[in-house]
């Protein structure tokens, strides 16, 4: 198990406040001007922080190539599946430090050959979405990308991860925030970034240190949804063996549900349902499984009393996670705090926090008592009726209701605009079929597993080794430490390197 400092994941993401600000000059010299080639306020912006050894992004980058430019093939060369994958500014975002697969589009294989994206490779956006990267993780497919993104050609190879995680920081994007010409529907950043600054590191023990964090956040999220997708997989081929004839519902089916939505009625909940009613071992309802489902509390100044939300840490807040926090690949993507005047009533080992409002499905299982958090009204939290009930039941609980949500199932059965709403009252139509032990077994090895990790020492093995859940835990401290380190060298305070190898240390 990896803690923080000694005081375990709710401790670790250390919300250390940016200090860096804006600069606006009083005046502004006719070579700045000529520079510039430009009279917009924007361009004379500044941004300043205590550390001032700093170089421009363009001094990390090969001279004669700094970067290569996407394309940009048009509408017409997209066909429903190809072996050449199309990687656009939608599958980077600035919260994944590893591209979002799910969002691939594809493309007419005999007409792309020229800018392809490699394993290791690190992209950037310079439109829409400015300021957004990502390490490309690759599964051996074949990938081009838009004329948004630019692949970044570095200098140095210890250079890649260094900007890349200065890039992932506010005093970067902030930046280039302020350089960009503002007014237009979507922002071009253009060759900006070369411009904006990022603090020299003060020490070359701290590249491979970087190196290793970044490698270990992008692996972590990569493989967490490689895991997921393998779960959905494994259920859908033990509970779907059979395709049934459609029948419609009759008049008194749909008395009795006094629901007239379309999707109760479809062909892939109908699908669903025969084949869980036909499965070998049975199937029963949720309370018949041993769980039982309470709402999250309201957030609301009548049960709360006065309280305060923050994204950064601070001591004696508590941990708040949104359901729509959680990611499609199982992990949670961010946490907020929350300070309350009154008690607080908090998720624990073997609860699933499931959300039940908006992003209808989405599910994290917690499998220690160490993850201390609570979550608001949006979210149901399912739980064992007997304390004594193995962890593994709540694992494949919570994968089984992931896969309904993978399948469309959830969806269709909700009800309501916005994403819609699972109601408490829909509980009643969801079947669990009763799986094998040993079927749990392999799901919750592939969910709860603990390794010996070190944040500091990427080790792509051992994270292919550990449970969905632990990666979780093990993005958290990793994202933590992360941010400590660069904070503390724009801030001229770098510690010696033993301090950053046993902060993220038991």
């Amino acid at each position: 198990m990896v803690c923080v400092s000694g005081v375990g994941v709710e401790g670790a993401v250390l919300g250390v406040m940016n200090m860096h600000k804006l600069i606006v000059p009083t005046e502004v010299k006719f070579s700045e001007i000529k520079a510039n080639s430009s009279l917009s306020p924007n361009n004379y912006k500044k941004l300043t922080i205590k550390n001032k050894e700093q170089h421009t992004v363009a001094f990390y980058m090969d001279s004669a190539r700094p970067y290569q430019k996407g394309i940009e093939p048009g509408s017409g060369s997209y066909v429903p599946c190809s072996t050449q994958v199309f990687l656009r500014n939608s599958c980077i975002n600035n919260i994944c430090f590893s591209p979002d697969k799910s969002k691939y589009i594809y493309l007419n294989p005999n007409y792309y050959e020229d800018s392809m994206v490699e394993h290791g490779d690190v992209l950037f956006c310079t439109d829409a979405n400015i300021g957004d990267c990502c390490l490309f993780i690759s599964d051996g497919e074949k990938v081009c990308f838009s004329s948004g993104v630019i692949k970044l050609c570095f200098r140095e190879e210890k250079y890649k991860y260094y900007v890349m995680a200065f890039m992932r920081d506010e005093y970067f994007r902030e930046q280039l925030k302020a350089k960009t010409p503002k007014g237009a529907t979507i922002k071009h950043s253009g060759e900006l970034f070369l411009e904006c600054l990022i603090p020299d590191s003060p020490a070359e023990w701290v590249y491979p240190i970087v190196e290793a964090l970044i490698k270990n956040i992008s692996y972590a999220e990569y493989i967490s949804n490689s895991k997921l997708r393998k779960t959905e997989q494994l259920m859908h081929d033990e509970l779907i063996t059979a395709t049934y004839p459609y029948v419609n519902p009759s008049v008194s089916q749909l008395l009795k549900k006094a629901r007239l939505d379309s999707g109760v009625y479809s062909d892939t909940v109908y699908q669903w349902k025969c084949n869980i009613e036909n499965y070998k071992n049975g199937y029963t309802d949720l309370k018949g499984f041993g769980f039982k489902t309470q709402r999250g509390p309201s957030l609301q100044v009548r049960d709360l009393g006065r309280s305060i939300q923050t994204d950064d840490y601070r001591k004696g807040y508590n941990i708040l996670i949104y359901p729509s926090d959680i990611s499609s690949s199982g992990y949670i993507e961010k946490v907020t705090y929350l300070g309350a005047r009154n008690p607080i009533w908090f998720l624990g080992e073997k609860y699933i926090l499931f959300a039940s409002e908006g992003t209808i499905g989405k599910t994290f299982v917690v499998c220690d008592d160490k993850m201390h958090f609570t979550t608001n009204i949006h979210g149901t939290m399912i739980y064992p009726i007997e304390k004594n009930t193995h962890i593994k039941y709540s694992v494949f609980l919570g994968l089984y209701l992931n896969w309904l949500r993978s399948t469309e199932v959830l969806m269709k059965l909700s009800v309501g605009a916005n994403g819609g709403s699972f109601a408490v009252g829909y509980w009643d139509n969801i079947l669990i079929p009763k799986v094998d032990e040993s079927f749990m077994d392999t799901l919750n090895i592939l969910y709860n597993h603990t390794t010996d990790l070190s944040p500091t020492i990427f080790d792509a093995s051992k994270l292919e080794n550990t449970g969905i859940y632990q990666l979780n835990s093990f993005l958290i401290i990793c994202k933590a430490a992360l941010q400590k380190l660069c904070n503390d060298i724009k801030n001229n305070e770098l510690k010696p390197s033993d301090y950053y190898h046993q902060f993220v240390s038991e």
